[in-house]
């Protein structure tokens, strides 16, 4: 009986034993993981100390290089003019009804020169074709809008194929709203289908590709001569209004 107390007295003074150590092992891991913690706090702060020690600009994407000035005498062609033919300054513009870069600078920046430049006599916009390769609806779209300028309805097309690319690009749908736009139908239809038609958009292509232009949206602003030519300032994409704007400016300055 003795020896079977003694070994539960025994038995307990061990588990009391281990449970003391640990705790203590614990208590040493907790503290270990609160002094690591405390590390990484003041690692943290070193890098707050050092983030607010720096100008306040650092970090900010830098403002995009501005576009290297280039000039080329460019034709305007027989193609669609927008505003008044004596207007003092020209915008030659190569674009692609299937781009949508060039539908957002059609809907932005030059709407606004529309508003501000050409409707008031200052601009006159001369849109020529430029369908990329691989847009296999701009090439049509681009006879469809000639089309509707043998009707004097061209603006109308441009703006009815900008409107809504996904589905106004269709040729049945261009032609099913030819009555709506304005247009002869039958006309119309008889002149889209005419393979011919697309040599004016392979001339305004070769043009393009002589004066530098290599995607679209792709513009050349200069000063409107007696001839069909002007020297243009060469501007790529689809830039926000302000470029165009101090680009316009300038040669309204020179103008005056």
């Amino acid at each position: 009986m003795k020896v079977l107390l003694l070994s539960i007295i025994s038995v307990a003074v061990l588990i009391s034993v281990l449970l003391s150590a640990w705790a203590l092992l614990e208590r040493s891991n907790m503290k270990i993981e609160i002094a690591a913690l405390n590390k990484d706090v003041e690692s943290m702060q070193a890098e707050m100390k050092t983030l607010k020690s720096q100008p306040a600009q650092a970090g900010r994407p830098a403002a995009p290089a501005p576009q290297p000035v280039v000039e080329k005498v460019v034709s305007i062609d027989d193609d669609p003019m927008k505003g008044d033919p004596k207007a003092p300054v020209t915008i030659v513009e190569f674009s692609d009804f299937e781009c949508p870069f060039c539908k957002r600078s059609n809907d932005g920046a030059i709407k606004q020169i529309n508003e501000e430049y050409v409707s008031k006599g200052k601009v006159r916009l001369v849109f020529r074709d430029y369908p990329l390769p691989f847009h296999k609806k701009a090439i049509p779209a681009a006879v469809a809008a000639n089309c509707a300028g043998e009707q004097d309805k061209y603006w109308e097309v441009h703006e009815f194929l900008f409107q809504n690319p996904k589905t106004n690009l269709d040729i049945p749908t261009i032609i099913g709203s030819a009555e709506e736009l304005g247009m002869d139908k039958a006309k119309f239809e008889a002149c889209v289908n005419d393979k011919s038609k697309e040599k004016e958009i392979t001339k305004d292509m070769e043009d393009g590709q002589k004066y530098g232009v290599r995607g679209t949206p792709s513009y050349f602003i200069g000063k409107t001569t007696d001839g069909d030519e002007i020297t243009g300032t060469f501007v790529r994409g689809a830039q926000p209004y302000a470029v165009f704007k101090e680009h316009i400016d300038e040669q309204l300055k020179e103008v005056n």
